[in-house]
């Protein structure tokens, strides 16, 4: 009887062991590393904007023309800004092409495609070109006053895109880059002569220029 007691209880501890669930430990979800720099010489005075110091980060956006008929465009903004002065510089790229009607955004192979074949981009307004497979580019650099300064189409303005990666978690798809760049930008004041009668309205275009530029940042779908 002792015997067969402790068979049963045996049996019992067995079932009940067989009962307990596992715990499943999900694989870890992948994260873009996202980090942002700026060092350059802005009109001669050496400038260093590090992520998360002094407010800084980077904003990365774009714009869509999506016409009735045709191939729609998109001009991608990277943009790193602080919340804490009106200090910003940003870079723009366009025109990526792509069938509106196929669907509503470029898909990763059109956004992969676009980025990786145009690594020295060209200088041009608003940073669009016409082009199919092309790319145009402006950069755009706004001072502690809050006055924007952009580049020329006729300046000789370089730029290279290097250490293009293109990264995807739940937040969305990216391509990070590495920019250099030396360019001169531009923007015009308005002066008003409020002795003479009536006032007299001048606009004088000053220039700045921007050397050895490295913006580290990137792209968001």
């Amino acid at each position: 009887m002792k015997f067969k007691s402790i068979l049963a209880s045996t049996l019992v501890i067995a079932a009940a062991a067989s009962c307990v669930k596992h715990e499943v430990i999900p694989a870890p979800e992948p994260k873009v590393e996202l980090v942002c720099q700026f060092t350059g010489s802005i009109d001669g005075t050496d400038v260093e904007w590090n992520q998360n110091v002094s407010g800084f980060y980077l904003e990365s956006s774009k714009s869509k023309i999506v016409p009735p008929s045709g191939l729609s465009t998109a001009v991608y903004y990277s943009e790193i800004k602080s919340s804490e002065n009106l200090s910003a510089m940003r870079l723009n790229i366009g025109q990526m092409k792509w069938d509106a009607n196929v669907t509503a955004d470029p898909n990763l192979t059109v956004f992969n495609t676009f980025f990786t074949t145009n690594t020295i981009p060209t200088y041009t307004l608003g940073a669009v070109l016409t082009p199919v497979n092309t790319a145009g580019f402006e950069v755009a650099f706004r001072d502690g006053n809050g006055d924007i300064w952009t580049t020329k189409d006729t300046d000789p303005n370089t730029i290279e895109f290097t250490n293009i990666l293109q990264e995807s978690d739940k937040t969305g798809d990216y391509s990070k880059f590495v920019a250099n760049f030396d360019c001169t930008v531009y923007h015009t004041f308005m002066y008003i002569d409020n002795i003479v009668s009536p006032p007299d309205t001048t606009f004088v275009e000053e220039s700045l220029p921007i050397v050895n530029g490295i913006f580290k940042g990137w792209y968001k779908r």
